[in-house]
């Protein structure tokens, strides 16, 4: 439960700043899913931000190929089959926006040359 709040935790932090509202908007909404059920505040379609939309393919793609002390990092082909097709996580119908998933299916190259030029990139130096 307490992961999960990262959502309003982020939230929190980023609406302090009138420059920062979008990134609030995406940090609380990013975890809400199409079909409902979803968190914080079970949105659901279009009551989900657009760019909460956006940024959730984007996060569930780093997710699939990021490696994790409970998991392997997947393939490009790997996690554009679980956001395409599903897995026993994921049903795409229930969480994704399905025009958002249209254009990733049309644009995942893109995706996975993202992921190619920064996987090795050193973490920017703290100042």
């Amino acid at each position: 439960a307490e992961m999960d709040r990262h959502t309003t935790y982020g939230h929190q932090i980023l609406c302090d700043s009138p420059r920062l509202l979008l990134a609030a908007e995406i940090a609380l909404n990013h975890h809400e899913k199409w079909a409902g059920g979803g968190y914080p505040n079970g949105l659901a379609g279009a009551d989900i931000p657009i760019s909460a939309r956006i940024v959730q393919v984007a996060d569930i793609y780093d997710a699939l190929r990021s490696e994790r002390p409970y998991k392997a990092g997947f393939s490009h082909e790997q996690a554009l089959d679980i956001i395409l097709n599903g897995d026993d996580r994921l049903d795409p119908r229930e969480h994704f926006d399905p025009q958002l998933i249209e254009l990733f299916a049309d644009t995942h190259m893109g995706f996975a040359k993202i992921w190619d030029d920064l996987k090795d990139s050193p973490a920017p130096a703290a100042s």
